[in-house]
């Protein structure tokens, strides 16, 4: 009887799977639900009206509206196929589905066992499933998550938490339990059971995979004074905190093992090319009909790990044209005295065309409070020497010193092609101006804001969003003491450092669509703002203006490097006038 049974219902089953591949469902129709409308069932359901019917989706269907009653507390709510029926040329099928609600069911006790590290109540005061609420599955495993991952801060990675049964109460025990003896119809019992493990203490880190990175560079950047008791958040932060020396190619997440004295942390690298050249050779079409058009260029030669200790050594070379540019050197040395405080020294010299030259010289200290805050202190010494060929004066020969702090945020996943996090820059600085041919001393005020966001919204495409400002604040601004922008960096579509103001701002917007781990396709938006200060003396008004660009660009891993190429117009550019970056970083 029981293999007679069994081959009609193999015949059935096969027969709906055999309709189902052609099959459109015409009506779904639920019965015996009360709690939650027909409406609200079906929009959880993957069965659709007018869809291709599918017996493997009707079965999650089941499932899934099963878990939609549990999250209203009816735990033991029941869903089932009531019936499913095909028009005589098997293209439609309706279907019927049976609910049994039963009653809400509440949690009426939880109980843990197995703890001894942390009580039942400071467990479960950090639960959101409590007492008098619902089992929410979905919101259970993250109160066991969340459980987990505190005992693996405390010391305990290897702390295991199972759910160890879900049941009802015993009436005779609701009843005793209960206030003047009564109780809910139904209420559940949650038990949970918790391995704790042993306790865990770090007394030994070995690297692996460093050639030319001294050892003791990987394990200050680690931050741990062993022996040290195991934390897992910690631990998975030094990963990061490698990776943001620049130095590694690839850090793997750190392996613990156990020896005989307690746990050790086993951290392996792969080392990089730490020497990059970054060149970018642009070209602007003249200006009018028969216009001579102008090659421009910026180079950065970067050194990031001199003598394997992670001592920088930065070149960077721009021109904007054929009578302007500018060089700048800076060095930093990292870990003063095992400190975690770096120190940098830096030299910058402008050339403007033949109006004068500017040269500073700037030295900061930077406290780095954990791996993506830090706080500096800047001190800066600016000379502007005037050229002896300029006929009419428009800047003095001065020197400007100021005082100033910078903090600065940092968490983003990659240098060069970040995919998540936020870089966040501001300073503050304050001195004094003294012009050489007059004895007064004239107060500074400089700011500047830098803000860049990226999100990754949908998989291998990244919103690259920034806002950045400067502003200078001085009774007597000169030519030599305003801002500079415009070009690759700042606003494109225009010439480099195109305008000037005493206060600018500029915002960037890229879409990109990733190809590899660091080439992409982008297309781009800028905005620009800038305010040029009056001058009453030689009678020039102040002025403002609000600018933008846009256009499209690609970077591309190769073997030469990162090749950048950038197509870009200005505010009412024709075709004719757009500006062609072309850039390589090249690491070796």
């Amino acid at each position: 009887m029981r293999v007679i049974v069994l081959i009609c219902f193999l015949i059935v089953c096969s027969s709906i799977l055999v309709a189902s591949g052609r099959s459109i469902v015409r009506s779904i129709t639920i019965n015996g639900n009360h709690v939650l409308s027909q409406q609200q069932l079906v929009d959880a359901m993957s069965s659709k009206l007018s869809k291709p019917f599918s017996i493997e989706y009707l079965t999650r269907d089941l499932e899934s509206l099963r878990q939609q009653y549990h999250s209203q507390g009816y735990y033991f709510a029941e869903v089932q196929i009531g019936s499913i029926r095909y028009s005589s040329d098997s293209e439609l099928v309706d279907i019927v589905l049976d609910v049994h609600e039963g009653d809400p069911t509440d949690i009426g006790k939880i109980t843990i066992r197995g703890n001894t590290a942390l009580t039942s109540d400071e467990i479960l005061k950090h639960f959101e499933t409590h007492v008098g609420g619902f089992v929410e599955p979905n919101v259970l495993e993250g109160d066991i998550d969340r459980l987990i991952s505190t005992y693996e801060g405390l010391g305990y990675p290897f702390a295991a938490v199972a759910i160890q049964n879900i049941s009802l109460l015993e009436q005779a025990r609701l009843n005793s339990e209960s206030v003047g003896g009564q109780a809910s119809p139904q209420q559940l019992l949650v038990e949970l059971s918790i391995n704790e493990g042993s306790k865990v203490e770090i007394n030994e880190i070995r690297v692996v995979g460093n050639k030319a990175t001294k050892e003791k560079v990987i394990l200050r950047e680690i931050r741990m004074t062993l022996p040290e008791t195991f934390n897992q958040q910690k631990v998975d932060k030094i990963a990061s905190r490698l990776n943001r020396l620049n130095i590694f190619s690839h850090v793997r997440e750190p392996e613990l093992y156990m020896n005989s004295r307690g746990g050790g942390l086993l951290i392996t690298v792969e080392e990089g090319n730490t020497n990059t050249f970054d060149g970018v050779v642009g070209y602007v079409p003249g200006l009018g009909q028969g216009g001579e058009g102008t090659i421009t260029g910026l180079v950065n030669v970067s050194m990031r790990n001199l003598f394997g200790t992670a001592r920088k050594f930065h070149v960077r070379w721009q021109r904007d044209d054929r009578h302007s540019q500018e060089i700048g050197v800076q060095y930093v040395e990292p870990w003063v005295l095992s400190y975690p405080v770096n120190l940098s020294g830096s030299f910058f010299q402008r050339q403007q065309d033949t109006t004068y030259v500017k040269r500073s010289y700037e030295f900061r200290a930077d406290l780095l409070v954990t791996e993506s805050f830090s706080m500096g202190g800047v001190f800066s010494h600016e000379n502007i020497i005037p050229s002896s060929q300029t006929i009419t004066q428009s800047v003095f020969n001065s020197r400007t010193i100021t005082l100033g702090v910078e903090i600065q945020y940092d968490t983003r996943n990659d240098v060069l092609s970040p995919t998540s996090g936020v870089h966040y820059r501001s300073d503050y600085r304050y001195g004094n101006k003294n012009i050489y041919s007059s004895s007064s001393r004239i107060n500074v005020q400089r700011t500047g804001v830098d803000v860049d966001v990226f999100v990754q919204p949908i998989q291998r495409q990244v919103v690259a969003l920034g806002l950045h400002g400067r502003q200078i604040i001085s009774s007597k601004i000169e030519l030599g003491d305003l801002y500079r922008f415009g070009g690759t960096n700042t606003l494109r579509g225009y010439r480099e450092n195109q305008f000037l103001g005493s206060r600018i701002a500029w915002t960037d917007v890229e879409y990109r669509f990733l190809l590899a781990r660091r080439s992409f396709f982008y297309g781009f938006f800028d905005t620009g703002y800038y305010f040029f200060p009056s001058d009453d003396a030689k009678g020039i008004p102040s002025t403002q203006r609000l600018k933008y660009g846009y256009g499209v660009g690609i970077r591309l891993e190769t073997a030469l490097g990162n090749l950048g190429v950038s197509f870009a117009l200005g505010e009412g550019d024709p075709f004719s006038q757009a500006k062609l970056h072309f850039g390589l970083i090249n690491e070796f």
